[in-house]
């Protein structure tokens, strides 16, 4: 028999028989954000080119960012670490790094989201079949041919396992100044990550706007599956990242 707990509106949660908990706010966000990306994909099936602000929007951020010398040679390599190898090595050494630390839990979901994430946005690029930003005065980077441009990659990685890393960093007990050093390494990362790709001309504003709608939504699972389970099954949690104790 489920007992709901009364809290504040935030932290509202509904608990289980079993002693785990779900969070009915994440739920809700999760689906207006699945929402939102199906009728994006939708409309971007029905109309595979540049959508109303498209090319705009990518000329304005390139007229910014491009020819700026060290600024514009920072944003364009943040793109770098999310291609499918660098991106992949990166989710395996983090993993490791984890399950060194004895982190499982942290270990297990942290794949686990990433790849969800990477396969759910395989299936709609082939539904969608939006070619890749070309004319328009717009600068491309590289000319790429074998993944569509809808939603961006770059970005759905970026806000899914970056996202999740600094959920874990500030979750942790123990906060020392190198942790938010690296919170604030990550942050950054996914803010430049959307403008990285505009820049380089591989997408158009409306595939960033996609994936970082469909990053979000991953990114809550992820985070609903993580208090879940670490509330479902204390093994795990033995040496996760607890909550910081309320003062």
């Amino acid at each position: 028999m489920a007992i709901l707990q009364r809290t504040t509106p935030a932290r509202r949660r509904l608990a289980v028989a079993s002693g785990a908990t779900i969070f009915p706010g994440l739920i809700l966000a999760e689906l207006v954000l699945f929402v939102l990306v199906a009728a994006l994909a939708l409309i971007v099936h029905a109309h595979r080119g540049p959508l109303p602000g498209d090319v705009g929007g990518s000329l304005a951020v390139q007229h910014v960012l491009w020819g700026r010398g060290a600024l514009t040679t920072a944003v364009d390599d943040v793109s770098t670490i999310s291609w499918p190898v660098p991106g992949a090595i990166t989710v395996a050494a983090v993993t490791g790094l984890l399950l060194l630390l004895r982190q499982w839990l942290s270990a297990l979901v942290t794949p686990l989201a990433v790849g969800a994430a990477d396969g759910s946005n395989y299936l709609i690029s082939q539904f969608v079949k939006r070619p890749r930003p070309s004319g328009h005065g717009i600068h491309v980077t590289s000319n790429i041919k074998n993944f569509y441009s809808f939603p961006s990659g770059h970005v759905l990685y970026a806000v899914v396992f970056f996202g999740f890393l600094i959920f874990l960093a500030v979750r942790a007990r123990r906060q020392v100044p190198w942790l938010w050093a690296i919170i604030v390494l990550l942050a950054g990362l996914l803010v430049l990550m959307p403008f990285s790709r505009l820049l380089e001309g591989e997408h158009w504003p409306s595939d960033v706007v996609a994936a970082l709608l469909w990053g979000c939504f991953w990114l809550l699972a992820a985070i609903q599956v993580y208090l879940w389970a670490w509330e479902r099954w204390p093994v795990l949690r033995r040496h996760s990242p607890e909550p910081k104790p309320r003062e």
